[in-house]
C-alpha cells in the first residue's frame, strides 16, 4: 500500500486524504492545508455542530477500502450501513462519528508533532519469579500440587459469528499461558457455556481468575444462545468472591463490572460501552485486550496489566495510521474500565498465583482458613 508524509507521521495514501477538521463556515479542511499553515486548525471537539461532525465522519469513512465494522454486542456493519447510521445518528453512528473525529483531532497533534508516534514494538514483560515454597510445603511431591492448584475459569462464546474469532484468538493464545504458569484452566465453550456450568464452576474452591469473551449490556454478561451468565441482581457472590475478573464485552464494565466488586471480587476489567472492532484487522483488537489475561497469568499486578494493555492498544494503533481501524482502537482503549479508574473496579494492586499454597501455611491449609 502506498503511503504519504505528512508533517510527522507516515500515512497510508487514501488516509491522508480524509478531512481532519472543520472551517468555521462549515466546509471541511484537510491535513496539508493545515500543514502550510494557511488555515488555522478548527477541528476535533470544537466543531461548531453535530451537523459537522457527521459530515466530517462520513467523508472519512468513504474513503476507507472494504471497510466492515463489528460490535461484540450487535453484530457486523458494512460500509453503507455505517454511514446510515451516522447520517441517521442512531447510538451506534454516534460512536463511530466520536471515534472518527477524536482520532482526527490525534492525528493532526501526531502530524504536527504535538504527540509522540507510538513505537510499533511490544516487548512481553517477563513472568514475575513465583514465591519460594515454604519448607513445610515441600514435603508433599509435586505430582500432588493438582490439589492446590488455583483455577482459571474461562467463558468463551464459540457459537456467534461475532465473538467466535476473538473465542480461537483466546484459547490459542491466552489458555496455555495460564497453562504454562501451572494454573487449572475450566474452559466453557460451545452449548456448555451456559447459565448453570458457570455458576457451578465459579463456585468452586481455588478459582482466582474469571475471563471470557460474549455479549453483554450495562449490567448483563451471557454465554451460549445469549443465556445470561451474570446478571446485576441474579448471581450469588459466591461466584465471584475472591476472584479478579475479565470480560471481552460490550458495556459490562460500567455496572456489573462494580457491582462484581461490590459481591467480593478482587478486581474487574471490562468496557464501558460497545466494543467496536474492523473485521479486517480484528486480530489488533484481541490482541491489544488479551494483553490484560497475559500479563495478569505471568504475575503482574492490576495496575501494570493495564499498562500492557494500554501499551497494546497504542502500538496497533501505530501499525495503521489514519484508519478507522486506529480510530476504534483508540476508543476501545478509551472505553476500558479498570481499578485505575477507580476503586470501584477493585484493587489495583492485585494479582494472581498458580498455587494456593504460596499464599498460607500448612496450618491454615489443614485449618481450611480460606
Amino acid at each position: 500500500m502506498k503511503t504519504i508524509k505528512l508533517g510527522k507521521l507516515t500515512l497510508p495514501e487514501f488516509a491522508a486524504e480524509k478531512s481532519i477538521g472543520v472551517r468555521g463556515d462549515g466546509s471541511l479542511m484537510y491535513a496539508k492545508e493545515v500543514l502550510s499553515g494557511k488555515i488555522p486548525p478548527k477541528f476535533g471537539l470544537d466543531l461548531t455542530s453535530l451537523d459537522n461532525k457527521v459530515k466530517m465522519a462520513i467523508q472519512r469513512i468513504k474513503l476507507e477500502p472494504d471497510l466492515k465494522i463489528g460490535v461484540i454486542n450487535a453484530g457486523i456493519y458494512n460500509k453503507a450501513e455505517i454511514i446510515s447510521h451516522i447520517e441517521r445518528q442512531t447510538s451506534f453512528g454516534k460512536q463511530i462519528a466520536d471515534a472518527e473525529v477524536k482520532y482526527a483531532e490525534f492525528t493532526l497533534n501526531q502530524m504536527l508533532g504535538k504527540v509522540s508516534v507510538a513505537t510499533k514494538r511490544f516487548v512481553m514483560p517477563k513472568a514475575v519469579a513465583l514465591p519460594a515454597v515454604p519448607t513445610e510445603w515441600k514435603i508433599i511431591p509435586k505430582n500432588r500440587w493438582v490439589l492446590f492448584t488455583n483455577k482459571v475459569l474461562f467463558s468463551e462464546n464459540t457459537t456467534d459469528n461475532v465473538t467466535l474469532e476473538a473465542a480461537n484468538y483466546r484459547i490459542n493464545n491466552v489458555h496455555p499461558v495460564f497453562e504454562s504458569r501451572g494454573f487449572e484452566v475450566i474452559k466453557l465453550t460451545g452449548v456448555n457455556n451456559n447459565r448453570t456450568n458457570f455458576a457451578a464452576r465459579a463456585k468452586e474452591s481455588r478459582v482466582v481468575y474469571i475471563s471470557g469473551i460474549g455479549h453483554g449490556n450495562y449490567d448483563n454478561y451471557t454465554g451460549h444462545s445469549n443465556s445470561s451468565l451474570m446478571r446485576v441482581g441474579s448471581y450469588d457472590s459466591e461466584e465471584v468472591n475472591h476472584s479478579s475478573i475479565h470480560l471481552l464485552s460490550c458495556r459490562t464494565g460500567r455496572d456489573l463490572g462494580p457491582n462484581t466488586v461490590t459481591k467480593g471480587a478482587v478486581s474487574y476489567m471490562g468496557y464501558s460501552e460497545n466494543f467496536t472492532f474492523t473485521w479486517s484487522n480484528s486480530t489488533l483488537f484481541w490482541k491489544a485486550d488479551s494483553q490484560y489475561d497475559i500479563s495478569l497469568a505471568l504475575g503482574r499486578t492490576v495496575q501494570q496489566a493495564v499498562a500492557d494493555t494500554v501499551a497494546q492498544f497504542n502500538i496497533g494503533m501505530a501499525l495503521v495510521p489514519g484508519t478507522t481501524t486506529a480510530a476504534l482502537l483508540m476508543q476501545d482503549r478509551d472505553l476500558m474500565r479498570s481499578a485505575m479508574s477507580g476503586s470501584a473496579w477493585g484493587s489495583k494492586t492485585a494479582k494472581i498465583l498458580p498455587y494456593l499454597f504460596y499464599n498460607m501455611s500448612f496450618a491454615d491449609y489443614a485449618m481450611r482458613r480460606f
